[in-house]
């Protein structure tokens, strides 16, 4: 194979995000690439032609799924035909494993390369997805053990460092201030659920960083009605490291934001309150809570950080978890620590730019199985 053409499959915002930076790092080393995704703002920001739109694919519960599901499968047909079209190239799903597997799969039929960036679980330690074996010629996956585990079941699996420290390495450096940063999710029952409980805990200047799929004069709005006096906070849009970054501590909603968070070395509470209806859901199916939902917590395997979740959720709690963390105590020294010992062990800071000539190579048909991963 020697094409110029890669498609790529990002079905949330993080997806959408490490997808434009990967993009970027290709278009540095070579120039004649022809791209195509699925995708949303980022992507779409990055002159990218999106075959779909996937800003609103994120969910949880079954009821959201089935909404999302449908979503994603209308534009699966549409995805399909474009791939069908002209030379195959390389594929490069990100994430989302409900439509990147399929998709996957489909790639490989019509003779395209798969590059795997992010694999779905890949945080999990007990094990990975055995249909990446199958239908993928490499993988990028952000943890060691994910690697590791993969390169046992017959994958060819590279770990290069987490992604997200490369894009916050090449932020713009923003000194430290008192403010402090909320984040409230991206999804539409996150903010409707989140958002009543933060704005009865918080008293000081807070700055929102907002997903760039959010509707910022409806968020404004919500928000001025739940805090009155919340008129004179902050409110930005797709520069969540640079708010982290100013913010003495920071409440997050769970998700890829709390390793950020934790990278920044911004001392965080995580909240999530789920609709009633995901209550009924978890209920019926009678789903069990995993031991934790923040990814600083997963990854070292201990609480680092509190988790308020749904009941737990209350802005008394909140405010009294807030305090040591907005204050030179131990509580806070001890999150600063334990955020360095996460930083070393995610790796070096260029996974997106060693995924991206691991692409080029299998775009160019090198292969890399024998290469230390």
């Amino acid at each position: 194979m020697n094409s110029s053409r890669i498609f790529l499959s990002a079905g949330e915002a993080s997806g959408d995000t490490f997808g434009a930076a990967l993009v970027a790092e290709l278009r540095s080393l070579r120039t004649d690439l022809e791209f195509q995704a699925v995708g949303g703002r980022r992507l779409k920001a990055a002159n990218v032609p999106l075959v779909a739109d996937s800003s609103h694919w994120g969910a949880i519960g079954i009821w959201q799924s089935f909404w999302v599901g449908l979503r994603a499968l209308y534009s699966f047909n549409r995805v399909k035909a474009h791939m069908a079209k002209g030379e195959p190239g390389l594929f490069i799903p990100i994430d989302f494993g409900f439509m990147n597997i399929k998709l996957a799969r489909h790639a490989k039929q019509l003779g395209w390369k798969v590059l795997y960036f992010i694999p779905p679980g890949s945080w999990r330690r007990d094990k990975q997805g055995a249909d990446l074996v199958t239908w993928t010629d490499a993988i990028s996956t952000p943890f060691p053990w994910s690697a590791d585990i993969l390169n046992r079941m017959g994958a060819n699996a590279h770990w290069f460092g987490h992604p997200i420290k490369q894009l916050l390495a090449q932020a713009t450096p923003t000194p430290r201030g008192e403010s402090l940063a909320v984040l409230p999710g991206s999804r539409t029952h996150e903010i409707e659920n989140n958002l009543p409980v933060i704005a009865a805990s918080v008293n000081s200047r807070v700055e929102f960083a907002l997903a760039p799929s959010v509707d910022l004069e409806e968020f404004k709005a919500r928000w001025i009605r739940l805090r009155p006096e919340g008129a004179q906070d902050v409110f930005t849009v797709g520069d969540t490291s640079g708010v982290l970054r100013r913010a003495t501590a920071a409440i997050v909603c769970s998700g890829t934001a709390t390793l950020e968070a934790a990278l920044c070395r911004t001392p965080m509470i995580v909240v999530y309150r789920a609709s009633k209806a995901m209550v009924l859901e978890a209920k019926i199916i009678r789903f069990k809570l995993p031991k934790f939902i923040s990814l600083p917590n997963i990854v070292l395997d201990r609480e680092v950080v509190p988790e308020l979740i749904q009941d737990g959720a209350t802005p008394e709690t909140l405010k009294n978890n807030l305090q040591p963390l907005q204050a030179d105590s131990p509580t806070r020294s001890a999150q600063l620590h334990a955020f360095d010992e996460l930083d070393a062990l995610l790796g070096p800071s260029d996974a997106i730019s060693k995924t991206a000539s691991l692409a080029l190579q299998l775009l160019s048909g090198q292969d890399r199985s024998s290469e230390s991963s």
